[in-house]
């Protein structure tokens, strides 16, 4: 089992997975997998209205972990609605990445397979600020 993730970073890395459009699992079906209402998880992560419990953090940093390495599918039901099933066994989906990194004050170019849903990387905005 992977390391819960602190508050900080998840709310970070949960808050760029709702936002972006190609994450691969809907909204709701994200939070029927970690065990809250859709309300409740935009609540915490997008409007950042609610306080980010221990219960909550833990249940969505499990959620997440178990998309991101693939130990989880999105089927569809003959009547195209669609729900998640555990899988035997886990297969992870990745991607080449071509990003953009500071090193040492210099822009650089990173090549490399990485994977797909892996939002946890800074990115290159955050690392000029830092920088």
């Amino acid at each position: 089992m992977k390391p819960v993730m602190p508050k900080t970073v998840l709310r970070k890395v949960i808050k760029r997975f709702l936002q972006d459009k190609d994450r691969g699992i809907s909204v709701a079906l994200f939070a029927e997998l970690a065990g809250i209402s859709v309300a409740h998880l935009k609540d915490v992560f997008l409007h950042e209205s609610e306080p980010l419990t221990e219960y909550i953090q833990r249940r969505v940093n499990k959620a997440y972990f178990e998309w991101q390495d693939g130990e989880v599918a999105i089927m569809q039901n003959r009547d195209k609605t669609r729900f998640v099933q555990y899988r035997k066994e886990a297969k992870p989906i990745m991607e080449k990445k071509t990003t953009l990194q500071v090193v040492n004050g210099k822009i650089a170019l990173k090549i490399g397979i990485a994977p797909k849903y892996d939002y946890s990387e800074s990115t290159l905005d955050e690392q000029l600020e830092r920088g």
